[in-house]
């Protein structure tokens, strides 16, 4: 029997299920080696949650989640968004994200079907470059990516909120600390000096 034909198309809120068994199983076994993995790790929402925020994500019109069918079932998905390639830059790019693909479809061509449809976005924002991202122990990904001509361009880090808090306040205080005592050796210099030119104007 040959492969079952595989189709591209927007994510639906009657996905939301399959989709929570997508997640479930690939970002699992993608995180299971990274040492800190807890900082990205988000219980799995119900098919509810999930289906309104897939209600949500097709009402932003610079971003999409894509799905890849093949006999009728959800066989991989890809986030993508379309961003500025800076702040001070009008030019738009494809940012990929969340690239999966269900254990029962691994090497069957679903994820180059999925990056198929990002060249056609590129093409049709004029941009010459996709940027994509995988969690740091995806091996799997990453060699896959580097097959399809992706290079290393960044990383992406990640933290908790009151980790980040806490420790900006303690270098902000620093700062702070640090500026005051510049102002302070300024005042002196100056205290020290103002006699000596009084005297001279004298």
């Amino acid at each position: 029997m040959g492969r079952l034909p595989i189709d591209v198309r927007e994510a639906r809120p009657d996905d939301a299920s399959e989709l929570i068994d997508l997640w479930r199983r690939c970002v699992s076994e993608a995180r299971a080696g990274e040492p800190h993995h807890g900082v990205l790790d988000r219980p799995p929402p119900t098919p509810e949650e999930a289906a309104e925020a897939l209600r949500y994500g097709a009402a932003c019109h610079d971003r999409s989640l894509y799905v890849a069918t093949c006999g009728g079932r959800v066989a991989g998905a890809l986030h993508l968004s379309v961003a500025q390639v800076s702040p001070i830059h009008v030019e738009r790019t494809p940012v990929v994200s969340d690239l999966l693909v269900h254990p029962d479809f691994r090497r069957r061509g679903v994820a180059s079907a999925l990056l198929a449809t990002v060249a056609e976005v590129a093409d049709d924002v004029d941009s010459e470059m996709v940027f994509a991202w995988a969690p740091s122990a995806s091996r799997d990904a990453h060699r896959f990516l580097t097959r399809l001509g992706f290079g290393q361009y960044a990383t992406v880090r990640a933290a908790r909120v009151r980790v980040l808090a806490a420790r900006s306040a303690i270098r902000t205080t620093s700062s702070k600390g640090a500026g005051r005592l510049i102002a302070v050796r300024r005042s002196l210099r100056r205290t020290l000096t103002e006699p000596v030119g009084r005297a001279r104007s004298d």
